[in-house]
């Protein structure tokens, strides 16, 4: 049996910014639609409602989440004039092609993981092509073992991931900062959790802890190494 500990990181606002991204999306959506004559709180209400709803048939990620803006604005508009259209494109692009700005201490912390007997993995959820492409703009490939894209985050993909390293679940820890997608599912199969705290959480992501008493929190990433019997003893 491996006795490495496997660290299982989250990406998107646990390594770098994202919520970020979608925010500023949703700001410039709102005016562009708030220039074409409709209020911005309606707007933002219809993006809100319509963003939960399509992730049982789209999945998480930019491009679905640009396909939900589309459709609002066409169902609002049929024929949207040549410089609104002209300007979702570019929202677009913005948003798939923004710089990846890593969370402070999160390179520092991994250098010194990588000199401890632990198996990094990174674990995110969305589109295959776009997160792949974060993660090499991020520069950690050095200082991990394996980068893990599912389309979302389930108790049954965090097992099968598990089971695929041989390595025992209270040998795992997983850090994120979504409640129901990383750190419930860590908790229902045994897993050490750790809750990063983001102010920018998805509401979606949101949600109580099945098992409070076990989770641990903390505020910065480089405060993974001082937790107790996590990281290093």
């Amino acid at each position: 049996m491996n006795c490495k500990t496997l660290l299982i990181l989250d990406a998107d606002d646990t390594l770098w910014e994202s919520a970020l991204f979608f925010e500023r999306t949703e700001h410039d959506f709102l005016e562009l639609m708030y220039t074409l004559g409709f209020e911005r709180e309606n707007i933002r209400h219809m993006v809100h409602t319509r963003d939960v709803e399509r992730l049982s048939a789209t999945g998480y990620g930019a491009r679905p989440y640009i396909d939900t803006l589309r459709q609002i604005m066409l169902e609002l508009i049929h024929e949207p004039p040549l410089w609104a259209s002209t300007a979702l494109r570019d929202i677009k692009t913005t948003l798939l092609e923004h710089p990846v700005i890593l969370m402070p201490g999160v390179m520092e912390t991994l250098m010194v993981i990588e000199s401890l007997p632990v198996t990094t993995v990174i674990y995110t959820m969305g589109e295959q092509e776009h997160q792949y492409a974060k993660f090499m703009k991020s520069d950690l490939a050095k200082l991990v073992d394996d980068l893990i894209i599912v389309p979302e985050k389930t108790v049954a993909n965090l097992e099968d991931l598990v089971t695929r390293f041989n390595i025992p679940s209270d040998k795992c820890i997983l850090v994120g900062n979504s409640p129901r997608s990383d750190i419930n599912p860590a908790l229902s199969l045994g897993i050490q959790a750790v809750h990063i705290i983001r102010d920018r959480t998805w509401a979606a992501e949101r949600e109580d802890f099945i098992n409070p008493g076990l989770v641990r929190t903390i505020e910065k990433f480089d405060e993974l190494l001082a937790i107790p019997g996590l990281i290093k003893s």
